[in-house]
């Protein structure tokens, strides 16, 4: 009988990313600022003991796999006692996706959701068009190569002439792309900023109406009871020591928090290198006492069930809303590897399973390790 007794946790380090980018053309001023992404990867090495000791204690060996000895090892694998998890999503520039879909080729158990959802992850309109087609609510959006509309999602909903937009990169995370005049008013003068985003990265834009509002992560980790019970909704409180005041997060504020360990401020290995923007707080959601927070919360819980179904998202992920002044969340976009090591996830594990990341990933893995021999994964 299968038994699962070893993890391997395959993982890009941030200078192989960087090489990997300039090898391919790009600046290395660019390479280095896309390969901060990859700061949950780099930011590991700070709970690499916490979660060997954890998973030592369930009986479980771990092994830490840089992504560029992963396409010789794992075929060494047995899959009857092993599994594996990457810690990148997306296709586009980040390659550690390929390796769920390499553990599928060779019938490895893995960790986290389908090859098909990381790989649709990080392109930001299909996914949007995917969250229109099941009812949740999501921005006008238009989708640009430099100034040029490629497609566009209730494009007749806005008057694109005079509403005040906002442009971000279509397949980058962390904010990467987004500065503090990424809100503009008019087409126009958004079409100048996709054209700047194509110029700088190389990636097309996503242009969409801006929703005043909170920011609101949706967060979540199998570790045993359904999901109603086990999603966390927080919501990021805004902080005047922002780039924009609160308005909304910049890469300059986003890259001084990518390694926060949690919500007092306490640095991870990238964090460590940056002097903090603001100490990030997170208000609990679904412990909220006003009419106002419990009915945007029910409407989100709605929302997000639906969307993981139709995917589909599976053990841990993530997806941000924006809440307005009038209770009304819209949807933005989801991640399938969020960084585990972040503010966000760590104050979701504390809340609502009032566990630390080791023993939360213990629960978590085994679970996915039964999940191997099913018809879903055939």
């Amino acid at each position: 009988m299968p038994k699962l007794d070893q993890v391997v946790i395959v993982f890009e380090p941030e200078a192989a990313c960087r090489d990997h980018l300039v090898k391919h053309g790009y600046p290395d001023e660019i390479a280095r600022e896309v390969a901060t992404y990859l700061a949950q990867a780099t930011d590991l090495a700070d709970f690499a003991d916490e979660i060997r000791t954890a998973l030592r204690a369930e009986g479980l060996d771990v092994t830490f796999l840089p992504l560029a000895e992963a396409a010789a090892s794992l075929p060494r694998l047995d899959p009857q006692r092993t599994i594996v998890w990457c810690q990148t999503d997306g296709i586009r520039f980040y390659r550690g996706s390929s390796i769920p879909t390499l553990a599928r080729l060779l019938g490895l158990p893995r960790y986290g959701s389908p090859p098909t959802t990381q790989h649709l992850c990080q392109d930001k309109f299909a996914s949007l068009a995917m969250a229109a087609g099941a009812g949740l609510p999501v921005p006008p959006t238009r989708l640009l190569e430099g100034a040029v509309t490629l497609a566009a999602l209730r494009d007749a909903d806005l008057d694109w002439e005079r509403a005040t937009l906002f442009v971000k990169p279509a397949t980058l995370g962390a904010k990467l792309g987004i500065f503090a005049d990424s809100r503009c008013t008019g087409f126009e003068a958004a079409q100048a900023l996709g054209q700047r985003i194509w110029d700088r990265y190389a990636d097309r834009a996503v242009v969409q109406t801006y929703v005043e509002g909170d920011d609101v992560r949706v967060s979540y980790m199998d570790t045993g009871g359904g999901f109603p019970r086990q999603i966390g909704i927080g919501r990021l409180r805004k902080n005047l020591a922002s780039e924009t005041g609160g308005a909304f997060m910049t890469m300059r504020d986003n890259e001084t928090l990518s390694g926060a360990r949690d919500t007092q401020g306490a640095r991870g290995a990238f964090g460590r290198e940056h002097g903090a923007a603001f100490t990030p707080e997170m208000d609990d959601l679904r412990v909220a006492t006003t009419p106002f927070e419990q009915a945007a919360t029910a409407t989100i819980l709605t929302h997000a069930d639906r969307l993981r179904r139709l995917l589909p998202l599976q053990d841990y992920f993530s997806m941000d809303f924006r809440i307005d002044a009038a209770g009304a969340p819209t949807f933005f976009e989801f991640e399938t590897c969020p960084a585990v090591t972040i503010y966000d996830f760590q104050h979701y594990l504390a809340t609502t399973h009032k566990l630390e990341l080791g023993p939360a990933l213990a629960r978590s893995l085994r679970l996915a390790f039964e999940r191997a021999g099913t018809q879903a994964e055939a």
